[in-house]
């Protein structure tokens, strides 16, 4: 067999025709000695094709796929879902004195508790949807924290502020259905109740308090804290405790839209045929001085309705990811 460097080293005087006919015979002697090539350009390229051609095949199934999952989980157009069911009569001093009435004889639906398990609650769906930045700054607050106390010392904090938010909320519960006969054992709850003071004053025939109300059509649950009258007109009151003063409604974050949620689904609870349209967002402060009130009218809580409606497609959306 004439190897390649032993043409190379020398002019040839060969033609083109006579040198095809030499590494004719260089390809075949070489297939001789070490068998056919494991793969020649022309089969290369025809694989190459035949895969590229399975891979679209794989990706378009993968989209499929992905576009069947996401047909399931229907996103919710924001205005889809009306926060008021207008077939529901209005909240007035005439359906409260009916209302109480029909408590007093039994006649009010009692939800069962299974219809409620299968749904998630607000405050679920708002800590799942939280903002990066707002994700950030409560994990900076979380991180400094632990390097004050240590992690047990920041454990026992939080489950103590959450016991005093339950209690606040109980001892406001025991004074509308006249019960409230007993001090707090935290020093905090006692000086939220004085700083309410002056609200409480405003605040008459309550219906609802501290109830679980669905929305069954939107499938979020939620326990309202409180629909009474505020200066004789209806409302849906969310309660707040801060350690720190609160002077605008921005500054009470997610509260106005936890408040548009509660309102939806009290207007569109099947237990309940009142509608409420006006709301009210109270911070008791754990000093003691004065509670901030924030009123929202009719306009303001259709417009954190549609704020809910973005965070409880986000929710789904989600969720959908990891099905």
């Amino acid at each position: 067999m004439i190897g390649i460097r032993s043409l190379l080293r020398f002019k040839t005087t060969y033609s083109k025709k006579d040198l095809g006919k030499i590494f004719k015979n260089m390809n075949r002697d070489t297939k001789q000695l070490f068998g056919d090539l494991l793969e020649t350009n022309k089969i290369r390229k025809k694989r190459l094709k035949s895969t590229d051609g399975s891979h679209a095949v794989k990706v378009e199934r993968v989209n499929d796929n992905v576009d069947r999952l996401k047909l399931k989980i229907k996103p919710i157009a924001k205005d889809s879902f009306s926060m008021v069911d207008h077939s529901k009569r209005d909240l007035n001093e005439e359906y409260y004195q009916q209302f109480v009435a029909a408590v007093c004889h039994d006649k009010v639906i009692v939800r069962k508790s299974s219809e409620c398990d299968v749904v998630p609650s607000v405050t679920n769906i708002l800590n799942a949807t939280m903002s990066e930045k707002s994700k950030a700054a409560l994990e900076n607050w979380k991180r400094s924290m632990i390097e004050k106390m240590g992690e047990d010392g920041f454990n026992e904090y939080s489950r103590e502020l959450m016991a005093m938010g339950r209690a606040m909320h109980s001892k406001i519960q025991s004074y509308f259905t006249g019960s409230l006969d007993e001090v707090s054992h935290y020093e905090e709850v006692e000086n939220c109740w004085r700083s309410l003071n002056a609200v409480l004053n405003n605040i008459s025939k309550p219906i609802l308090v501290e109830k679980m109300v669905v929305h069954k059509e939107l499938m979020y649950k939620g326990i309202v804290d409180c629909v009474a009258f505020y200066k004789h007109t209806p409302v849906v009151i969310e309660w707040k405790k801060s350690s720190r003063d609160k002077l605008t409604l921005q500054a009470t974050y997610d509260a106005p839209i936890q408040l548009a949620a509660y309102m939806g689904a009290v207007n569109n609870d099947i237990s309940y045929d009142f509608k409420v349209e006006e709301g009210l967002v109270v911070v008791a402060y754990s000093d003691g001085h004065p509670a901030n009130v924030f009123k929202l009218t009719k306009q303001s809580c259709l417009d954190y309705w549609t704020v809910w409606m973005l965070r409880l497609n986000k929710y789904k959306q989600v969720k959908s990811n990891f099905k």
